[in-house]
């Protein structure tokens, strides 16, 4: 078990690459655990956007047990997280049971002076997560527009809610936030390049939050019949289709693979994506096909069989009707 004061301070980063026997990488952008060892396999990251906001990323898995024990702080911390992959455990010092934080989940965690928290990371499971770490003391003496704009939304967000009380709220769902959420976990390069980078998905990541938050707390929006477990398992559906696209893809075998039934898969899919399982499939296949085009040489007989489809004259339809081209004239 890693214990640490919720200060993200050198001395702690330096402890994660001992405990994990990883390389530590660092410059004035922020740093980089490379990590392949008994215990572990990836890497940690750290930015500092700018005073006052602070991101981690933890992209590896496990190979034992990992807990940390968060120690009181006298500062007032906020976490805005988000799982890309895998799951976490959370609790604060006084509870009895965890609380389970699936993937493509928002988590908005409040610390408390005098109060604890523990995050219990699972064996053998691939973990992608964000955590935007708000100092509101440090931020709001920032004369920079974003940190002003990120500390109104932060007090908006906790003024009903006591200072001297730790709060935590598991929101739903929620699919919007992981495109630039897993840009984030992605970047594993620390020099001004990949903070750029870093930062622009980082700052659409904390609105796609914010966003998520009002809709959580105000249920506006589509309702759907299944479970957030149910929902969540059914946001790794792209990850297999994409590993998948020369066998037999059908709403059958999905089902069976994942465990969900044929009715609520058709319920999921176009609850997260306004499609059908069918129709989903299929934008996945031209997503991968044009960027195949993209960024190899593979002719056009080529990428169809690799997206998996056996009809020329259906590639070509349908490519033509997403992109405006046929695929035959879309390199020229």
């Amino acid at each position: 078990m890693k214990k640490h004061k919720e200060e993200l301070s050198y001395d702690y980063t330096k402890g994660l690459a001992v405990h994990f026997s990883g390389e530590l990488e660092e410059n004035d952008y922020g740093s980089t655990i490379r990590i392949d060892s008994q215990k572990a396999k990836g890497f940690i990251s750290s930015y500092r956007i700018f005073g006052g906001l602070t991101v981690w990323v933890y992209n590896l898995t496990f190979h034992s047990d990992f807990k940390v024990d968060l120690i009181p702080s006298e500062h007032l911390y906020y976490y805005f997280c988000y799982n890309v992959k895998g799951h976490f455990l959370h609790r604060f010092g006084d509870e009895k049971e965890h609380t389970k934080i699936l993937q493509s989940q928002n988590l908005i965690l409040k610390n408390s002076p005098g109060t604890s928290a523990q995050i219990n990371y699972p064996v053998g499971i691939k973990i992608e997560q964000v955590i935007i770490v708000v100092d509101v003391k440090r931020l709001e003496s920032q004369d920079i527009n974003n940190a002003k704009r990120i500390y109104k939304e932060v007090g908006n967000i906790f003024q009903n809610i006591a200072a001297q009380l730790p709060h935590r709220h598991v929101g739903g769902i929620d699919i919007e936030t992981e495109k630039h959420a897993s840009i984030v976990c992605e970047n594993n390069i620390v020099d001004l390049a990949g903070g750029i980078l870093t930062e622009g998905a980082v700052l659409n990541m904390f609105a796609l939050q914010i966003k998520a938050y009002y809709k959580d707390i105000t249920q506006s929006g589509s309702q759907s019949s299944l479970t957030k477990a149910e929902l969540s398992k059914i946001t790794s559906l792209r990850d297999y289709i994409r590993y998948n696209f020369q066998t037999g893809l059908t709403i059958l075998t999905l089902s069976r693979h994942f465990g969900i039934s044929p009715k609520k898969l058709q319920i999921g899919v176009k609850h997260l994506y306004g499609d059908s399982v069918g129709g989903y499939i299929l934008s996945l296949r031209m997503d991968h096909a044009k960027h195949l085009f993209d960024t190899s040489d593979f002719n056009v007989f080529e990428v169809r069989n690799l997206v998996g489809i056996t009809s020329g004259s259906h590639f070509s339809r349908v490519f033509k009707s997403r992109y405006g081209v046929l695929p035959s004239h879309y390199r020229t």
